[in-house]
């Protein structure tokens, strides 16, 4: 895949822009953790929409994507970052992480990347992820490393004048859980980020 010609096309948030003159690009970073799921004709369920950064990745690699969050309120700037040709790809819906509405072992692929330590209940949340997660599907979860999490301040500190909240679970928890459920967890380490790829659920 022609990573940079995708990256053309994403428009970059001012945090992106930021993190780039530090020497650090998240949007090419989820390129990398994007290319490590199966192929597959069936949606890639992304947890949560955010700004909408994975969101646009996985539409430049998946025909058909479910993207849900909590509110609305981004969808705006959401649609502005998906590259116009990959717009009906996506499919938004509001859920809330800690009750998904999703049959248990229903979702082949879940991807959910910086978000568990925005959510007050991060272990509750993890669990359902597990709990929607196919037995020989893929769940992947990343959030940032010490790195991540220093330029995230520094990022709050710039341009919100406020500090960057670190969560309440840590990489090494996330994958413990995770090596209780699956029988295989394999970590994707990048420059701002720790994923998880889990398979095979116990």
């Amino acid at each position: 895949m022609d990573i940079d010609s995708h990256l053309e096309q994403i428009p970059q948030s001012q945090s992106d822009l930021l993190l780039r003159t530090w020497g650090y690009d998240l949007v090419r970073e989820y390129f990398s953790v994007a290319q490590q799921l199966p192929q597959s004709s069936a949606p890639v369920v992304e947890l949560a929409t955010g700004t909408g950064r994975m969101s646009a990745v996985l539409s430049c690699i998946f025909t058909s994507i479910i993207s849900g969050d909590i509110s609305f309120g981004d969808l705006p700037r959401v649609l502005q970052r998906i590259p116009k040709p990959n717009i009906g790809r996506v499919h938004f819906v509001q859920l809330n992480m800690e009750n998904l509405p999703f049959r248990s072992d229903s979702i082949p692929t879940l991807v959910c990347m910086n978000t568990l330590h925005e959510v007050s209940n991060p272990y509750l949340c993890l669990l359902e992820m597990i709990r929607v997660a196919r037995p020989d599907g893929s769940l992947v979860i990343g959030d940032f490393n010490r790195t991540g999490f220093d330029a995230m301040q520094k990022i709050h500190q710039t341009v919100y004048h406020n500090d960057h909240h670190e969560g309440l679970i840590t990489l090494d928890e996330i994958e413990r859980i995770l090596s209780l459920s699956f029988h295989t967890v394999r970590s994707f380490p990048t420059p701002l980020n720790v994923t998880y790829v889990a398979s095979d659920k116990r």
